[in-house]
């Protein structure tokens, strides 16, 4: 068996996360597996460049496709009874209207649909959408999880609970950082602030009086840390294809405050974190409060946080794709 996996050129400073999550799966691939891995030469913009991808795929194809999302366009040529499409979400469709939104749908979504044997995606959530947005049967659509990166272990730490250490994570829209910096407003925190450089962000918690820290470009070993030295995750976004934080946090018992829909509360699992309405703000502060005040809530969050991220193990998930590998 031979795997020829397609990943996109990477822009500095802004992709990361597939690139990551394959090479974790491969490294739990039984060894007599065989793969290639093909990088497009261009930077995913523009006509041209996007052509150039296009063809450089078509001919560099092997025994088994696996284009690993973002650049699904490169399937267009590609033998479809051969290929594996992951598609993590569907939120660049979401965000968009008129004439850009009917070709990211056509080429990103319904035409790599039509041109391969399965279609793989992260969570349930995103499976209903891919479903509805590129009209395809629901079981094409295999949901894989994210595995757990073996970066993140459990570690004997200590908390604090009189002034907690609150981590907020991600800067774009969709990370609702504008109500939860308002939600924690009054309480006694620190809060650590990790993603993008904002200005408007960084006003924000200054305007609130948040005594804070700010940081950016952060490696998953530093990213491990960090977990470890937080008191709590907030990740109230307004929307998550899966949401990898949840996870982390939960694999070095740090309690999680997290919204009450799309994928989160399926990464979460139940009982796995303290669930709110991302767009009130004080379901937010709620939630926040519930994990200081409570220290049964705590433990009990911390204890089911461990024992969800058992889904997510590397093997496991590895072994997931291994399976559809197999059958083309």
């Amino acid at each position: 068996m031979k795997i020829t996996y397609f990943h996109r050129k990477i822009i500095p400073n802004f992709h990361f996360s597939v690139e990551i999550i394959f090479k974790d799966v491969r490294a739990y691939l039984p060894k007599d597996v065989e793969y290639d891995i093909v990088t497009s030469k261009y930077y995913s913009k523009g006509f041209f460049p996007r052509l150039y991808n296009v063809f450089q795929a078509f001919f560099k194809q092997g025994e088994i496709n696996h284009v690993t999302g973002d650049i699904n366009y490169i399937g267009i040529f590609l033998n479809g009874r051969r290929t594996i499409h992951t598609m993590l979400d569907s939120v660049f469709l979401i965000n968009s209207k008129g004439i850009k939104k009917f070709l990211l749908q056509q080429f990103w979504l319904k035409i790599p649909a039509r041109r391969s044997r399965f279609i793989t995606t992260i969570s349930e959530a995103s499976k209903k959408e891919i479903v509805a947005f590129a009209n395809c049967a629901p079981d094409k659509v295999k949901v894989i999880p994210i595995a757990l990166s073996p970066v993140f272990k459990p570690v004997k730490r200590d908390y604090n609970w009189e002034r907690p250490r609150i981590l907020l994570i991600g800067t774009a829209p969709n990370k609702n950082m504008a109500r939860i910096i308002e939600a924690l407003q009054g309480i006694a925190c620190t809060v650590s602030m990790v993603g993008k450089f904002m200005p408007e962000i960084k006003e924000m918690l200054q305007q609130r009086r948040l005594e804070h820290s700010y940081e950016s470009g952060l490696s998953l070993e530093d990213m491990y840390i960090k977990y470890q030295t937080s008191d709590i995750l907030v990740f109230a976004s307004t929307y998550e294809g899966f949401g990898m934080p949840i996870m982390e946090a939960q694999s070095v018992g740090t309690p999680v405050v997290t919204s009450n829909l799309s994928s989160m509360p399926e990464v979460a699992g139940e009982g796995g974190a303290v669930f709110v309405d991302p767009y009130e703000v004080g379901s937010i502060r709620e939630g926040i409060l519930s994990i200081i005040n409570d220290e049964p809530l705590r433990n009990k969050l911390i204890v089911q946080g461990f024992s969800n991220i058992k889904r997510f193990d590397p093997t496991h998930i590895s072994n997931m794709y291994l399976e559809l590998y197999k059958q083309i």
